[in-house]
């Protein structure tokens, strides 16, 4: 995965060349993030491809096949709309911090669009592909957070507030391949066979971005870490996985196969996210 994603190098070092801290923070995030969206998109492909191929269900194979021809079609625009998105969101962020009004409006606004296009399997992956994320990157989003609430001079920042939160992150992709010509379950198959591929981005995404800030002399020093590791040794048994959660690790498990590039997937793998 690393040979694909995460070589930010060269966006750090244009990013610093602006004058403020927290746009070059946000044009950083925006171009890097849709540069690795771009790189794992083919992979992303392969995957539906082998979702396809061993799928016994037609309505599943039909949106699978129908998924791929315009993700296909469409790699291009999506990296394009994700940087336009997440830029957008970014800076929708920082105009609500200290604005109840405007948070409050956004919340009524997600919630009226949520009843009226009837996706809250929509919204529940787009929780549970936030908090993986979240537990995935917790000490640089903690880092991170602590640098943007310095920036924008307060104590701390929530959820809502936070421009740079997991959530931003993958409703910044679930709206981006919104803008291309997907269905419904379309696009909840796309976006959830990006899943295991943004858990691999998103470290990269807050180490980068806190080093960014730490070159720019924001809270330089700071080394407070916050949770627990992000791969712990079990001390316990572990409990049976969740159909939701044996299905993201077997799309990791063919993403993982398919990045090093070993193109021929087995039955029993691709069948298992399905």
């Amino acid at each position: 995965m690393k040979r694909h994603t995460g070589h930010h190098v060269a966006r750090r070092a244009a990013a610093k060349a602006e004058p403020s801290p927290i746009t070059a923070l946000r044009d950083m995030l925006a171009t890097a993030f849709a540069a690795d969206i771009a790189a794992v998109t083919p992979m992303v492909c392969d995957v539906l491809r082998d979702q396809i191929r061993v799928s016994i269900q037609s309505a599943r194979r039909h949106n699978s096949c129908a998924a791929l021809e315009v993700l296909e079609r469409n790699s291009g625009a999506l990296a394009m709309e994700v940087a336009q998105e997440f830029r957008a969101r970014f800076d929708e962020k920082l105009r609500a911090v200290g604005d109840s009004a405007a948070r409050q409006h956004r919340a009524t606004d997600l919630a009226l669009t949520l009843m009226d296009e009837s996706i809250l399997e929509v919204d529940l992956a787009l929780d549970r592909c936030a908090a993986r994320l979240k537990e995935q990157a917790s000490p640089d989003v903690f880092q991170l957070t602590a640098r943007v609430a310095a920036m924008l001079d307060k104590p701390s920042l929530d959820e809502a507030q936070n421009p740079i939160a997991p959530h931003v992150f993958v409703r910044t992709l679930m709206q981006a391949l919104g803008k291309l010509n997907f269905g419904h379950d379309e696009r909840l198959a796309v976006f959830k066979a990006f899943g295991p591929a943004l858990l691999h981005i998103a470290p990269d995404l807050y180490s980068n971005a806190n080093g960014l800030l730490a070159e720019l002399g924001v809270l330089a020093e700071f080394k407070a870490h916050y949770g627990r590791p992000i791969n712990p040794r079990p001390t316990t048994i572990p409990r049976r996985d969740e159909p939701g959660h044996a299905d993201e690790r077997a799309l990791a498990a063919i993403l993982d196969r398919l990045l090093s590039g070993e193109r021929g997937i087995t039955a029993p793998i691709a069948s298992a996210v399905l």
